[in-house]
């Protein structure tokens, strides 16, 4: 897929998932029923999410594989480490 197709398919969702809130919660912010805390939190993990989509994307599109078996297996026991500790650091989350 091109950048572009990828790019076209992320609007259609994003606009489908704009489409889905309206219709569950026409009247916007007096039917939502989460504070503005939780509600940020949301969108972050969103946002997260079609991050890591994208860079998954990116490094299977643009990076050459002779060496990315261990390469990738390193930077994933690495990340993984780092979220095991980080999870012993903050066991409920850092407030915003």
């Amino acid at each position: 897929m091109e950048v572009l197709d990828v790019t076209l398919v992320l609007a259609a969702i994003g606009a489908l998932l704009l489409f889905f809130l309206g219709m569950k919660y026409p009247l916007g912010g007096r039917e939502w029923p989460f504070d503005r805390p939780t509600t940020i939190r949301y969108v972050i993990s969103g946002l997260l999410f079609f991050i890591i989509l994208g860079l998954i994307y990116w490094v299977t599109r643009y990076w050459d594989y002779p060496f990315s078996g261990k390469g990738l297996a390193y930077v994933a026991f690495i990340g993984m480490t780092i979220l095991f500790v980080l999870g012993f650091i903050f066991p409920k989350g850092k407030d915003i």
